[in-house]
């Protein structure tokens, strides 16, 4: 077993001692990454994130400060927050906040997470409090991608009555998501088209074999889909172009919330509309869980390497 016990310098002193490690909140991907972490000999405590099959060898808080006190290494979900008041959890814990979050916080903690808003990132660069947003490290981020695409087209499948096979599939955008997704799709036969605003991802899409489909169009092609994918985070599919979307379409939204989509007026129309977030700990958790303790151990060490 490779030995993960990092040393961490704390404040700058010339004392140093044993990283434990304190996750708030979060889903299937911190379970796993608790798991790989144990076994790798670190303390560890929990709140708000059931124990589940670790047992009584892992720590369970009953306040956010006590959690708080346990340990150097904070460990939030991500995205760490879907409301941006509390700090993900599928149980309800009142003292589970960004705000608490703040009030406990000291300079001896580093604060590790995804999606993470400015105020957070200033606060902690005014309090001199080490902040790694997960989904700013390009090897994570390109991960977590491959993991939502493959998540975007099992929801697709499940939701459909159709195969995506020689269908026509709509990618909305041209990011890094939609890319990995539209690859994907082409990879199993379907046929792809991406409609986008911007000229340069229109000639990408070109360039990769692709139809593409200017926004200001989408209307005279959206009757062809019976798959529509959304990666675009501003409303993109509104109540006049979604009148022009077949009834037996399956929208599939993973832009982040509150989407791109009027799903109200979707499920008035009868078509299958869903916004869906956090695939990767729905579909790839374990995987997932690999990806981030390791860009964990590099950030530890200084090695991990954020977007420019």
């Amino acid at each position: 077993m490779n030995d993960h016990s990092y040393i961490i310098e704390e404040g700058g002193s010339s004392m140093s001692q044993l990283s434990k490690i304190v996750f708030l909140g979060g889903d299937l991907r911190q379970y796993y990454m608790i798991k790989q972490l144990m076994e790798a000999g670190f303390p560890v405590a929990v709140y708000g994130l059931d124990r589940g099959e670790l047992g009584d060898t892992i720590y369970e808080a009953t306040t956010l400060k006590e959690a708080l006190s346990f340990g150097n290494i904070v460990i939030c979900p991500i995205p760490v927050s879907k409301n941006q008041v509390d700090i993900f959890s599928k149980h309800a814990v009142p003292d589970l906040t960004l705000d608490k979050l703040k009030e406990n916080l000291t300079e001896g903690h580093t604060l590790f997470g995804g999606c993470f808003d400015k105020s957070m990132s200033k606060y902690c660069e005014k309090k001199n409090i080490r902040l790694y947003d997960f989904m700013e490290i390009e090897s994570v981020s390109i991960a977590n991608a491959i993991a939502t695409a493959e998540g975007t087209i099992a929801e697709a499948i499940l939701r459909s009555t159709v195969n995506l096979h020689k269908n026509e599939c709509l990618v909305l955008g041209f990011g890094r998501c939609a890319k990995i997704l539209a690859d994907k799709l082409k990879g199993m036969g379907a046929k792809v088209s991406v409609g986008a605003r911007n000229e340069e991802a229109l000639a990408y899409a070109d360039a990769y074999g692709y139809e593409n489909i200017p926004l200001s169009e989408l209307s005279k092609h959206l009757h062809r889909f019976p798959f529509i994918f959304n990666t675009i985070p501003a409303m993109v599919l509104d109540s006049a172009l979604i009148s022009y979307v077949r009834k037996d379409a399956v929208i599939i939204d993973i832009s982040s919330k509150p989407g791109g989509v009027n799903f109200d007026y979707c499920n008035q129309l009868g078509i299958n509309a869903s916004l869906c977030l956090g695939l990767p700990g729905i579909y790839a958790p374990k995987a997932s869980a690999t990806i981030l303790v390791t860009a964990l151990f590099n950030c530890i060490s200084g090695s991990a390497s954020s977007k420019e």
